[in-house]
Formats: C-alpha cells, structure tokens, sequence
C-alpha cells in the first residue's frame, strides 16, 4: 500500500523538476493499492514516446495470458465505461474522494454485474461503441473490489493492463515518479549516443539540421563520456539530442527517461520533466524527437531543445531554447543529467567549443546562408502555407507545423493502382500536428467520381483511404500524415468471410461465439451492423484483427433453433457488403 504523498528519492539538480507537478496533484491523502494481485512488473511506463502521443501511464505485465483479475485501486465508484474497437478498448474509470480518476484499459471483459449494464446500454442504443457517463450510485466500490479482467482489447499489442492515476483535470501522472507506487530499480539510464544539431539558413530562415553523431562509453557507474574524446567542435549555434533508454531491475524491457536537464559552464540551461501532460498536447511529442532519423533507423533520438511550435508543458528551465551559441573560439562545459523514475542518475559531461573564425550570434540566426532546390519550399511554422506542384495542392494551416522545415514533393507517373499522378513529401517533416488539406487533380468518368479516394501511402507501403470530397477540379481530403498521395477508384467492398462456423452449420452446445472476419482493401471499416433473426444484435469489433464477434444471448434468441444471421459492412468510399446465412444453435 503506497500513499499519494510518498515520494521517491531523486537528485538535487532535478528536484525543482518534481515540484513543479506538485500543484497538479490531488491534494487529499489517499492510499492505493496495485490494481493486480500478482507482482507489479512494468512492459511500458509514463512517458514514453508512441506514434502521435505520450504513453499516458504504465503496462502491467500479465505474463501474455488473458483473464488475470482487475481490482479498484482505491475507494471511488465507475464514473465511465467505455468499449471501442480501437485505443484502450474496454476501459473502466473509477472516480475517487480526493478528485482523482484510476484508468483501466485494454480489458478483457468487465465484471459481471458491470458487464451486464454496459450489454443493455449497448443493445439500447445499437452500438457496439459505448461512452457512458455513470453516477456515485450506480457502481460503488471499495479499495479491492473487482472490475474486471486484463486482456488485449483495442490498440493493444499483447495481454497487459494499461493503469493510469489522473488528477482533477483529467491530466495523467507520473505514478511511479511521484511515489504512489515503487518498484526495485538500481540501474540508472543509459546512453547510446550524442547527437550535435546546427543550423542551415534557407531563403532566409534558419533551419535545423544533423552536425554529427557522437559514440559515448561508460566512464563509471552512473557517468558516461564520448568515446572520441571530451570535446565537441561546432561552426556555429546548436543544440543536442540523446539516445537513450532505462532498464529496471530483473526486466528485459526498455523504458524512456522522463527528466533531464543540461548544465552550461554549471548553470542550468536546459530541462524537461515528464510528470503529467494534457490529452490536448500529447500530439507536440512529435517535436520532441528527430523525426527524419526516427524514419531512418526507427532510432527515437530525444532532442534538447523545443522548436518554436512545440507546446508541451513538459519543458522546465529553458535558454534560448535549448540552442547553445559561444563566441569565436569560445569553450564551454556541457552536463547533462538523466533521472529515471526511481531517481537513479546518469551524467554525461563535455566540452563544446566554437571553431568559426566568425562569431555566432546569440540565436540560430548566425547559420550560413543556403540555396534551396528549386522543387523545394521552405514552410514558416507561424504561418499558413500552401504549396502547388503540377496536379498536387496542399494547404498546411497555421499551428499544423512546430518548426519551419523544408517542403519537397516529387511526383512520378501512375503507380499502386492509381487514378491520378503519385504526390511523395519527401521526408524529413514531422507529421502535421493539424490535419492539412491534400487536393489532387484526377481524369475519373463522372460516373466514377463518388468511388474516388485520395490514399496516404506510408514509407512501408501501407495505404490508408482518406474522407474524400470533390472540390473541382481537386479531389480533396485530410490528413494528419505526411507520405505519398494519390486518387485511386474504390469500387471493391468489404470482404466478408465465416472464420469459426459454416453457412448452414449447426452448432454445438458448447460454441458460445460466431466469428466474421471482415476486412478492407484500403481502408479500414467505416460501418457496419449485425442482425440475428432481423433483429440487432451486438457484433462486438476487434479492430487490429479484423474479426467481429457476435456471442450468442441465450436471453434473446430461442435455443435449440435455427436463425438467419445477416452482416452488414461499408468502407470510406461507400462500397457495402451483406453477409447472411442461417445457423442451428
């Protein structure tokens, strides 16, 4: 049994950091207790980067098997249920005294008696998706009592309990860091190298790109130093970036570092703490990382430093952004400090110095100036921006960039199928944090035009159809990814196929579930609904696998009988396919 108020021992340098949460926390004491009967053991902790987002709180490990019991970490009651085919899947919040919410996702199934409520309000409202909001008297709950079963339900990649503790605000914390919980954990971060960062001036505007890459070795328990030797030779203003990981006592996994901070000539400079963050800026964790090497080598190379559109709330102490800018021939001392989440330390100094023989000014602005390739563009993040190339139009709305970044489209001749030329941003470019608008001239039959999709192809060749409009003569959607962009026709359905069962079958006394496995070619499935003897039944959607599942009521059907069974599935593009067939059970 942990408190909310306990904490954990942390380094001097990095204490202000965890203060600075503090105001953010419930203030009422109140003890929690771990949410599984089993030893805590972490697959994914606070803060670390996913696609689009922060990991919001802690995976639980359930050694890959569903079904272990869920319990109230607290005294509270379920303030909301939630079930979707995708994110946390089903999920159970538990509101408690002291104004905080406990989150558990990915769930297996929910309790009986929640289980039954959230079927009725399903058949009620004819959705398998459920948001419900529920009130202090429907399901209290004691400190312990059960709620449900860990599982693999939506966006999840294996059997584990997503946990989260938030605060009055709905804003996620850092449980572990903050002491509600603690867990065996002597090893300190680690670094896998470092990343020197200057600028180029285009057009004007000064852009940032990779200087060099820097070995580093273990120098001494908790202290690295470059492998190359101490110091770091730059031409002008900038900034560094971290490979880095943590690793926790008996674990084989790796976790992120959640707080930093980089000392110049003993002075901080630079800080970030990942305490708790908003659901509304979650996306700017895309800022964080060098989004071109993330693409190269899938390696998340964590820069410090905050381009100017980047508005998470993480960032402490902060000069001039993180840039650092010395005079001619200048030296100056680099600390940086990691802090895992059980305050064990790691320290990696150097030195830096400034080789031009002209003097840096005190921002980036001092980067020699550079030509732009005349099919490249250079977009300002303050501002709106359009582009145009050939039959390719794209408007990048003000607040969609985090950083003024060079714009390059390479078109090619029809390819993957396409009605139109093939539109590749060419990377680097961060995903737009705002939907940008594409807009794409095609040659379709007007008879073809409301079968016409714009697709996003990723660098793996993954396509994904996009909410299309004809705005003539474009054809037109949004999008908040960057790729390769093309019109292709859709005129192909859904394809629906039995996986457990039979057209026709009779069923045994023991089958308790029929499976679909329903699937697009482009797109994944907009709508779709699911009748047993014409009238709605609840095909429940596990999205990542492509599968619906109807479990058969046995207080809504007669047993021992047979029924028509009729499935219905549509895609972005309108294309619709019905499944029916009649089945003894």
């Amino acid at each position: 049994m942990y408190t909310l108020i306990r904490r954990l021992p942390v380094h001097a340098a990095t204490a202000a950091l965890i203060a600075a949460s503090q105001a953010a926390m419930p203030q009422n004491v109140i003890t929690y207790a771990p949410p599984m009967k089993n030893a805590m053991s972490l697959s994914g902790s606070f803060g670390e980067l996913r696609a689009n987002h922060l990991h919001s709180g802690i995976d639980l490990r359930v050694g890959g098997v569903e079904g272990e019991p869920v319990y109230a970490a607290a005294k509270g009651y379920v303030s909301r249920i939630v079930v979707r085919p995708n994110g946390y899947g089903n999920a159970l919040y538990v509101a408690h005294p002291n104004g905080a919410t406990s989150v558990y996702g990915h769930l297996q199934r929910f309790a009986p008696a929640i289980a039954a409520w959230a079927h009725e309000k399903q058949y009620a409202e004819e959705s398998f998706f459920l948001d419900a909001a529920l009130d202090s008297l429907a399901f209290p709950l004691r400190q312990g009592d059960q709620i449900g079963f860990a599982g693999n339900s939506g966006s999840s990649s294996g059997p584990h309990l997503h946990f989260e503790i938030r605060n009055h605000k709905q804003q996620p914390l850092n449980i572990m860091q903050l002491g509600i919980y603690k867990m065996a954990d002597k090893i300190p971060p680690a670094i896998r190298q470092l990343v020197v960062y200057s600028f180029d001036t285009v057009q004007g505007t000064p852009l940032p790109r990779k200087h060099k890459a820097l070995g580093v070795k273990p120098a001494a328990q908790g202290a690295y130093k470059l492998a190359g030797g101490d110091t770091v030779a730059v031409d002008g203003a900038c900034y560094f970036g971290l490979d880095m990981l943590d690793k926790m006592d008996g674990s084989a996994y790796t976790f992120g570092v959640n707080r930093c901070t980089l000392h110049l000539n003993d002075t901080l400079a630079f800080a970030y703490n990942v305490s708790a963050f908003g659901f509304d800026e979650t996306r700017y964790s895309n800022a964080m990382v060098d989004f071109a090497e993330k693409q190269r080598s899938k390696a998340k190379i964590i820069r410090l430093y905050v381009a100017q559109g980047n508005r998470l709330s993480i960032y402490r102490q902060v000069k001039n952004r993180g840039i650092v800018a010395l005079k001619p021939h200048e030296k100056a001392k680099v600390c940086i400090t990691l802090t895992d989440d059980a305050g064990n330390n790691t320290q990696l100094a150097f030195w830096v110095k400034q080789a031009a023989a002209v003097a840096a000014a005190a921002t980036e602005k001092s980067a020699a100036e550079k030509p732009a390739a005349d099919t490249q563009k250079v977009l300002l993040w303050f501002k709106n921006n359009t582009c145009e190339v050939g039959g390719f139009k794209v408007n990048i709305p003000t607040g969609a960039l985090y950083e003024s970044s060079l714009f390059e489209v390479q078109a090619t001749p029809p390819s993957h199928n396409s009605a139109s030329s093939v539109f590749c941003v060419k990377q680097p470019v961060a995903p737009p944090h705002r939907a940008v608008s594409v807009g794409i001239r095609a040659s379709i039959p007007e008879a073809l035009w409301a079968k016409a999709v714009v697709v996003c192809m990723d660098v793996d060749g993954n396509k994904s159809a996009l909410a299309t409009t004809l705005r003539m003569p474009y054809f037109t959607a949004g999008s908040r990814s960057w790729g390769c962009f093309f019109v292709e026709i859709d005129t192909v359905p859904p394809q629906i196929t039995p996986v457990n069962f039979t057209r026709g079958a009779q069923l045994g006394g023991t089958q308790q579930r029929i499976t679909l496995k329903v699937k697009d070619n482009l797109s994944e499935i907009k709508s779709y609904a699911g009748y047993v003897d014409d009238r709605w039944a609840l095909f429940e959607h596990d999205e990542k696998n492509s599968l619906v599942h109807y479990y058969i009521d046995r207080s809504r059907v007669k047993s021992d009988a047979q029924h028509s069974i009729i499935f219905t599935a549509s895609d972005v593009a309108g294309n619709s396919s019905t499944f029916t067939c009649t089945l003894h059970f």
